[in-house]
């Protein structure tokens, strides 16, 4: 009776293993980086109602976060553009402009992240773009200040960051509602948002963003705080200080006209010390917060930002209702989020740091991201708006900025802060 035992547990361990060295083998097929290429073939879809659309030149970029290259394609006159590219993991990005209506920029976007061109493969890897339909915006945020600078003492220092909202348009605009905050999670994520799920084969980002830890808003009853075209307002994120005096590589945030997200909740002297007297009355309203920090947490490596309004109901009675607000998924954190329609969102700059990471905001706000690694770090560098020179010449020499809704088009790593000069 034992040796039979023994026999049949002599059988199961060969058949165990025999499974483990088929999986094993079934990896080894599947894995991306062995030698070899297939060619992908991208087919763009147009939203419906905007068919017409289809033309050559939208511009497609293809990336491999593992090794940063980058292809930048344009379709043809079918929205067809195909690539041959090595066996690996490929992120694409779309961006095309449609034809106004009612004054109006039509903009199409779309990115699709962790497609796979593997040895496993029969023939091509065709795939079906399907665009998502925005507006470029009145209200743009122009620059981001968030990595901070080096003090005389060869010290880092974070606590002078500042964000720049610009009128792009030709008509006056009101920053009276106007919200801003950030996105869960505070720095871009190694892996996949949580905030997002699969649809035949495609990750899709939720069209829901979750705001994270407050919502600050400007104050005014309608038409109090105008911004003429060609204008900026500019909000200190951090202290609202003067700090050239003691980093000459930091900026002065004590101007008159500029605003602050101050609130005495946040007691952390280090980022939120009293407004310099340039400030006064010219504090963002804190309509929620929902941690314990005492201090704003605005990432110093890669922040995803967000403008946004809140209609109808007010911006208060949204925030104050528990139905507006969600826990993150797949977790037992009892932490709650905003969450904002991605239609409410005039304008959103997703960061990164490394090409590696995983995009938070949805196509429709920013298709893809701006850059900046960490040796830009403590530098006094911030990533910036690109002029279109198109625009700003039909616009008579008023400053138009690239409006795509596609931050590798639209921002670049500027050396120092506009604001000094």
């Amino acid at each position: 009776m034992k040796k039979s035992l023994y026999i049949l547990y002599i059988f199961a361990f060969v058949g165990l293993l025999s499974s483990c060295q088929q999986k094993l083998q079934d990896l080894i097929d599947e894995n991306p980086y062995s030698t070899g290429s297939r060619k992908l073939n991208i087919n763009l879809i147009y939203p419906e109602g905007f068919e017409d659309e289809l033309k050559a030149g939208a511009e497609v970029t293809v990336l491999n976060p593992s090794n940063g290259a980058v292809y930048n394609l344009v379709s043809d006159s079918q929205g067809k553009v195909s690539i041959e590219l090595q066996y690996g993991f490929y992120r694409v990005s779309v961006t095309d402009k449609g034809t106004p209506i009612s004054g109006a920029i039509p903009i199409f976007n779309r990115s699709v992240d962790q497609i796979r061109l593997i040895d496993t493969l029969k023939g091509d890897l065709n795939l079906n773009v399907e665009l998502i339909l925005s507006y470029a915006g009145q209200l743009i945020i122009k620059e981001i200040y968030y990595r901070g600078c080096t003090g005389p003492d060869q010290k880092t220092f974070q606590f002078d960051k500042y964000l720049a909202i610009y009128n792009n348009s030709d008509d006056v605009a009101y920053l009276d509602s106007v919200c801003f905050g950030t996105v869960e999670p505070y720095n871009a994520p190694t892996s996949p948002t949580a905030w997002s799920y699969i649809k035949e084969g495609q990750r899709v980002i939720r069209d829901t963003i979750p705001i994270i830890e407050a919502v600050w808003q400007f104050p005014g009853t309608g038409k109090s705080h105008p911004l003429q075209p060609g204008e900026q307002a500019v909000v200190a994120i951090s202290a609202a200080v003067n700090h050239t005096i003691l980093r000459p590589q930091s900026v002065n945030l004590d101007v008159p006209g500029y605003w602050v997200c101050y609130n005495q909740r946040y007691t952390n002297a280090s980022y939120h010390p009293s407004p310099g007297p340039n400030l006064v009355g010219r504090w963002l309203d804190l309509l929620w917060k929902g941690g314990t920090a005492n201090a704003y947490p605005f990432s110093v490596s890669s922040p995803a930002t967000v403008i946004f309004r809140i209609p109808e109901v007010g911006a208060q009675a949204y925030v104050n209702d528990p139905a507006n607000r969600s826990r993150k998924p797949g977790t037992t954190s009892a932490t709650e989020y905003i969450m904002i329609p991605s239609a409410w969102v005039l304008d959103g700059v997703e960061s990164f740091d490394v090409t590696t990471k995983n995009k938070r905001l949805p196509a429709s706000i920013d298709a893809s991201y701006s850059l900046m690694e960490s040796s830009d770090g403590y530098q006094g560098k911030t990533i910036h708006r690109k002029i279109d020179p198109i625009a700003t010449a039909i616009a008579g020499g008023r400053i138009v900025y690239m409006d795509t809704n596609n931050s590798l088009n639209d921002f670049y790593v500027r050396e120092s802060q506009s604001i000094k000069e």
